[in-house]
């Protein structure tokens, strides 16, 4: 059909002005097709786009509409129409400093990571052999292969292939320069150029694009040109190409592998078996081997389906004249999948889920603890945007380079987000209130609405990525929280936002209806006019209805003071209303408001409230670990809960605690599903290890700074309790601090707690001594336990005696601190109870094993009888097994490693019990013996004693289950 074409084109320009058309044509149908052998550099697993593309279009075209219709086009369009379908994809053509700069931009790399990311991404496995590393790729691998050059390909093939619609409008544009395509572009008018650059641009793009297009346009001499009707043209012709053998198999031959979508791509086009297109009608029916397969060409017959449709209604804002009739009728677009059944013969099968359901189980599952903590769902979208806005509007790439820096504090003063709460009074007994929020942000724009639409898709959203990426870790939004922006339609039907995007400077109303309302989850937008007075940013508007005396109510008495203060002055004859629900959204409003960056402004029923912004920063930033601390001495060191956590400055439950110190920590890198429950309450189980590394090291950057030690503990007392913080955990959890900052801490700067007095009797009277002179002078300390008696600490010459376990952690630093001063210590047991226990503290060597066999029986007992995660434990070893002694420096995982007595860090000799702890189905638990040549070996290759033979090992174990028998132990 390419002659058919030309001798029209050709018929039609002879002897006119117009015959420039026609020579422009000549010229370009031979050197297009050569520039186009070039896509298959950078695109070698996709399938053809040469010219028997560009042909297969236009035969599609004249199929569709007929030549005695093709016969009635203008000369211009006729030229439009064999240009557009053969330089519509040279945007594929990618040129080497194109891919240069590719790789060192922001885009992609952003992109880049999301592959990394995203599990079900077909580049992921190619992706995943690369690492991101100051914003620069990396191979993860030094040795070279040529999957991974494969794979680097396909990714910058991904990159451009999304943007080679636009692409190919630059470069009709500008040929030579862009590609060093020699067309000739003086002989057409820039305009008519740029007409077919918009075609082109507009065969990846959306159909409301497509309609943007002009309908008519002067072409050359007298003759008008259609521009919106040869891109619909394009599109069908483009989408219709769906025949066999579409893939060079030889081209296929030259990669190592080849993604999976690829090869599905493939399969669509060779599982065609019936194939019709004309004027009356187009059909299609596939025969697929493979589900993947069968779900790609759905999904293509599906766009088709869409575009005829969309065409079939604008068809008279689309063909040039009446007399072009009808776009042929659909008929079936059949997937059959050998072997399986598609369940509506359209669609692959899948689990969805019901927005009415989805909503019902938010609000009865228990996710949420209220259903008004959607407000901070709300509020954080505000402050999310705001805090990009904020970065686009002042960033020059070298401030804000902590939360407390000035420049960030200026501005965040002007972006301050207002809240208004209107009494709408009582009607039939409900009680209604009317809030708006109104923040400085991004706004929203038609795009964002997509992702709006989509509970948890926020994350997702590439634009907003890109923007992110560049910005510090701790200003970056939390991706998304909880259950997204829908969760609002558990306390409203429907939802008003007034919104100007800062991207596209569109102004929007936008309707939002709950999906179980009436209006089944519509969404109304209008397009407002906008001028530049206009400034980006969001209102949301919408009413709640509760009733106005509840029937029942519940409250956190902690977490809703202000619910409660309503409920407290609550008077059945003065007050019409029992407002709960209205105090619960206050409650939500003044907790989210007491640590945001972002000012929030309150204002009920005309008058201002206060939000207590005064209490939201934090003392120090940690910029390793993005954590932003405040520390303060406990009160006398008593051990409680002392951590109060936050992610992005909203406050999260945690029972965490530690001795000595009081920590507010805010946690900013890594975004809210990683680090969150869904509700957005806790902070995830599998996040704590992590989370606990990251603390421990910024905790120590900060409080190993002399300046900032002193600036912490004003007086004595509380650099007593600092210090006695450093010296503990630098050395009990050592494991999670970094080699350089072990290395770094100079612990002579913190011997603060040699300063601690105690109280001490000694013959009689009470007298005050620190616990470096108790240390020093006292040969023997002997820790009674004898719950019937107060705590107190007798002297009696160089024996110092404590009796009974006091709750204070500095009682607990002075048995740690020990292992500095005393050689040996040695535990005697009194009875079953562990608190009967009696330890001794020397300075001399007691025995080289603390422990006596009762002890040793003890710790079995204890470990069959108590709940332990893992199965075998590791207990004291007595001097007669000396051959299953453990080295010091031993690691061995998933093994129960307790110590035989809390707070008490002298070494000791240590082997691995031959019994585990068994549960059978009946709950019962039992010790079994379990002595392996696995175990054998193990003990052997981890030896305290260098000449020990695997057959002394066998000996001792069997000498050591004779002594403690298995069935003495459980029978106990």
């Amino acid at each position: 059909m390419v002659q058919y074409l030309e001798q029209l084109l050709l018929e039609k320009t002879k002897g006119t002005p117009s015959d420039i058309l026609y020579a422009k044509w000549s010229y370009d149908k031979k050197v297009i097709p050569t520039a186009l052998n070039a896509v298959s550099a950078l695109f070698p697993h996709f399938s053809l786009h040469d010219s028997s593309h560009s042909e297969t279009i236009l035969n599609n075209i004249v199929r569709v509409l007929g030549k005695e219709k093709i016969a009635k086009l203008s000369a211009i369009d006729i030229w439009l129409m064999l240009e557009a379908a053969y330089i519509h994809d040279i945007g594929m053509v990618v040129p080497s400093e194109d891919l240069i700069e590719a790789l060192k931009s922001v885009e992609f790399i952003t992109f880049f990571k999301s592959l990394i990311e995203n599990k079900k991404d077909n580049l992921h496995e190619f992706a995943n052999k690369f690492e991101i590393v100051d914003k620069k790729i990396c191979y993860t691998n030094k040795e070279f292969s040529l999957e991974v050059n494969d794979g680097m390909r396909f990714i910058l093939a991904e990159f451009f292939r999304w943007r080679h619609g636009e692409r190919s409008e630059n470069i009709v544009n500008n040929p030579y320069e862009k590609i060093s395509l020699d067309s000739p572009t003086g002989v057409i008018p820039i305009r008519i150029k740029k007409v077919l650059g918009k075609i082109c641009s507009c065969h990846t793009k959306d159909f409301t694009d497509v309609m943007n297009l002009p309908f008519c346009e002067v072409g050359i001499d007298v003759e008008d040109a259609h521009p919106r009707f040869i891109a619909c043209m394009l599109r069908i012709g483009d989408l219709l190409d769906l025949d066999n053998n579409r893939f060079s198999e030889v081209m296929l031959r030259t990669l190592t592998k080849a993604p999976t979508d690829s090869l599905n791509h493939k399969d669509k086009h060779l599982s065609i078996e019936y194939f019709r297109v004309d004027q009356e009608k187009i059909e299609i029916t596939a025969s697929c081997n493979n589900y993947d397969v069968a779900n790609i060409t759905q999904h293509w017959f599906n766009y088709l389906n869409t575009e005829i449709t969309e065409q079939t209604i604008n068809w008279n804002k689309i063909i040039p004249t009446k007399e072009f009739g009808l776009l042929p009728t659909l008929g079936n677009l059949i997937v059959n999948l050998k072997d399986y059944d598609f369940i509506d013969g359209k669609n692959k099968p899948k689990f969805k889920v019901d927005s009415d359901k989805a909503l019902e189980l938010l609000q009865g599952s228990g996710i949420y603890d209220s259903a008004f903590q959607c407000i901070r769902e709300i509020l954080q979208n505000a402050v999310d945007a705001t805090l990009i806005k904020i970065w686009l509007d002042h960033n020059n790439g070298d401030n804000f380079k902590s939360p407390n820096c000035s420049e960030f504090l200026k501005f965040s003063e002007m972006y301050t987000i207002e809240i208004e709460m209107v009494d709408e009074g009582i009607e039939n007994e409900w009680q209604k209130w009317e809030i708006k929020i109104k923040d400085k942000g991004i706004g929203i724009s038609k795009d964002d609405l997509i992702f709006l639409m989509n509970t948890g898709s926020s994350g997702r959203n590439q634009i907003k990525t890109e923007v992110i990426t560049n910005m510090p870790v701790w200003m970056k939004p939390s991706g998304y929280f909880g259950i997204g922006f829908q969760s609002i339609f558990m306390i409203t039907d429907v939802v008003n936002i007034d919104s100007k995007s800062y991207f596209t400077e569109e102004l929007q109303k936008i309707q939002l209806n709950s999906p179980h309302s009436k209006k089944d989850g519509a969404i109304l937008i209008q397009k407002q006019k906008t001028t530049h007075s206009d400034k980006p940013g969001s209102k949301i508007q919408f009413t709640i209805c509760n009733k106005a005396i509840p029937e029942k109510w519940r409250i956190d008495n902690k977490q809703q003071r202000y619910a409660r203060r309503i409920i407290n002055n609550y008077d059945p004859f003065a007050n019409k209303s029992l407002d709960i629900e209205y105090g619960k959204i206050y409650d939500e409003i003044l907790a989210f408001a007491r640590k945001s960056y972002i000012p929030i402004s309150l204002k009920i029923n005309n008058e201002y409230k206060s939000t207590y912004t005064q209490n939201k920063k934090f003392n120090f930033f940690d910029s390793e670990s993005s954590l932003e601390l405040n520390i303060f001495p406990l009160n006398n060191g008593v051990i409680n809960d002392t951590f109060t956590m936050f992610y992005k400055n909203q406050e999260v439950e945690t029972k965490w605690g530690l001795k000595f110190l009081n920590f507010e920590i805010n946690i900013h890198k890594d975004n809210a599903s990683k680090v969150l429950t869904l509700n957005r309450n806790h902070i995830r189980d599998e996040y704590i290890s992590e989370l606990s590394k990251d603390f421990m090291n910024a905790s120590f950057r900060v409080l190993t700074n002399l300046e900032n030690f002193n600036s912490i503990f004003i007086n004595d007392d509380d650099k007593v309790l600092g210090s006695m913080f450093i010296n503990y955990y630098s050395y009990v959890y050592k494991f999670f601090l970094s080699k350089n900052l072990i290395e770094g801490i100079k612990l002579e700067n913190f011997q603060q707690w040699q300063s601690y007095e105690f109280e001490v009797e000694n013959n009689g009277t009470s007298e005050k001594k620190t616990m470096i002179t108790l240390l020093n002078d006292c040969d023997i300390i002997t820790v009674y336990f004898d719950a019937d008696e107060d705590y107190k600490i007798k002297l009696d010459g160089k024996e110092l005696s404590i009796i009974s376990s006091p709750s204070s952690s500095v009682h607990n630093f002075l048995l740690f601190i020990t292992k500095d001063y005393f050689k040996s210590f040695k535990i005697i047991p009194i009875g079953k109870g562990k608190r009967s226990d009696t330890l001794i503290l020397s300075k001399n060597l007691i025995d080289d094993c603390p422990i006596e066999e009762e002890f040793v029986k003890k710790l079995l007992r204890k470990h069959k009888d108590t709940y332990s995660v893992y199965a075998r434990q590791i207990i004291p070893c007595l001097n007669k097994y000396k051959h299953l002694r453990l080295k010091d420096n031993f690691l061995i995982p998933y093994v129960s490693n307790e110590e035989v007595y809390n707070g008490i860090y002298i070494p000791y000799p240590k082997m691995l019990s031959p019994y585990i702890r068994e549960e059978n189905l009946s709950s019962s638990v039992a010790l079994k013996l379990v002595i392996n040549n696995e175990l054998i070996d193990w003990v052997y290759n981890n030896k305290y004693y260098t000449e020990t033979t695997k057959e002394q090992i066998e000996k001792a174990y069997e000498e050591f289950c004779n002594d403690f028998h298995v069935e003495v132990l459980n029978s106990d």
